[in-house]
């Protein structure tokens, strides 16, 4: 395991989860506190994942690049389409949808849709 390869996702990943506990515990942030602290204990999975491979499994970075460009774009279209049906169906069949259920609804159509799209161009390749 070479530690050289992710000293700096190990670092922030420190930084953010000191700075989560911080705003959770002094100043009574609870939400925006957890949150930044499992943004930082994410960090360091993701800092032990990439330090577990081999120089040889790391991918190139114009392929993951490129799948990563398309990916976000298809995500981007599908989360403002999903917006847009949701707003029209709130028009004409109102649901008392609330502001932060709709961003909460778009912000995870959004994500998963990205994860899926880049899994998808990951396996299927893009031309």
């Amino acid at each position: 395991m070479e530690l050289k390869r992710s000293k700096t996702h190990f670092i922030w990943a420190s930084a953010m989860m000191l700075l989560g506990i911080v705003l959770f515990t002094i100043f009574d942030l609870a939400f925006l506190g957890m949150g930044i602290t499992f943004a930082g204990l994410m960090l360091i999975f993701i800092g032990i994942y990439w330090a577990s491979k081999h120089k040889t499994e790391i991918p190139s970075d114009e392929r993951y690049m490129r799948i990563n460009e398309k990916a976000g774009f298809n995500a981007f279209w599908t989360t403002i389409g999903i917006l847009a049906v949701l707003v029209y169906v709130d028009v004409y069949f109102p649901l008392g949808l609330k502001f932060r259920e709709f961003v909460t609804i778009i912000w995870s159509v959004g994500m998963f849709s990205f994860i899926v799209y880049r899994f998808y161009y990951d396996k299927k390749g893009f031309k």
